[in-house]
């Protein structure tokens, strides 16, 4: 069982759902995908604990480069904390995704460049589970897209492409909120072959 909180449309779950049932929870959560959507404020879960896996996306716009050029951050909550007890309560193992800026404790930072990905898109992500950091290698590529920002002039179709997934969902949140499934598939591995190392972890290497 996975859970994946603070995710209303959970592109994500297109991967996680290849690893069990995953009940997804968000303030308008919506029936996008093979999850089971359940519409509520995540700082008040109604999930119960018992899940394998905790995937949780606190709203990184208070650590955003782009809210310290135009805003004031302060006018943004910082729900790290709250997302790490929700992670330590409801799951054996819990994965918490942000932008590097973000006070996560001792993130590994993937990007697209490990990947092999035309995409820039660095996030940083805390686990209760050793994860090893990929080694930075420079892009083989041409040309590499930097900006998550929805009026580039790529398409939908193309920012499914580079990001791995179905090109059903928008545009914009395809650029700027969806996770790469390769980042998923990686931290999924990781948490699959070492979670069941860490303190009063279960054994997943069957699952």
């Amino acid at each position: 069982l996975i859970y994946q909180i603070f995710a209303d449309k959970g592109v994500e779950s297109e991967v996680l759902s290849g690893y069990g049932r995953v009940v997804r929870v968000g303030h308008e959560a919506e029936d996008t995908n093979n999850s089971e959507p359940v519409r509520a404020d995540a700082r008040n879960c109604p999930l119960t604990s018992g899940a394998d896996l905790a995937v949780l996306h606190p709203p990184c716009t208070r650590w955003s480069e782009m809210t310290s050029i135009s805003g004031d951050r302060d006018d943004h909550p910082d729900l790290i904390s709250e997302a790490r007890e929700l992670g330590e309560e409801l799951a054996d193992h819990y994965i918490i995704e942000n932008v590097p800026r973000a006070p996560l404790q001792d993130p590994v930072i993937l990007d697209g460049k490990m990947f092999g990905l035309p995409i820039k898109v660095e996030r940083a992500f805390e686990t209760s589970f050793p994860v090893e950091q990929p080694n930075r290698y420079a892009s083989l590529l041409t040309e590499t897209e930097t900006s998550p920002y929805f009026y580039s002039d790529r398409s939908r179709e193309w920012w499914a492409a580079a990001k791995g997934y179905p090109d059903r969902y928008p545009k914009q949140h395809m650029a700027k909120n969806t996770i790469p499934a390769p980042y998923i598939r990686y931290l999924l591995r990781e948490w699959m072959t070492k979670a069941r190392d860490a303190v009063g972890g279960a054994d997943y290497a069957s699952h």
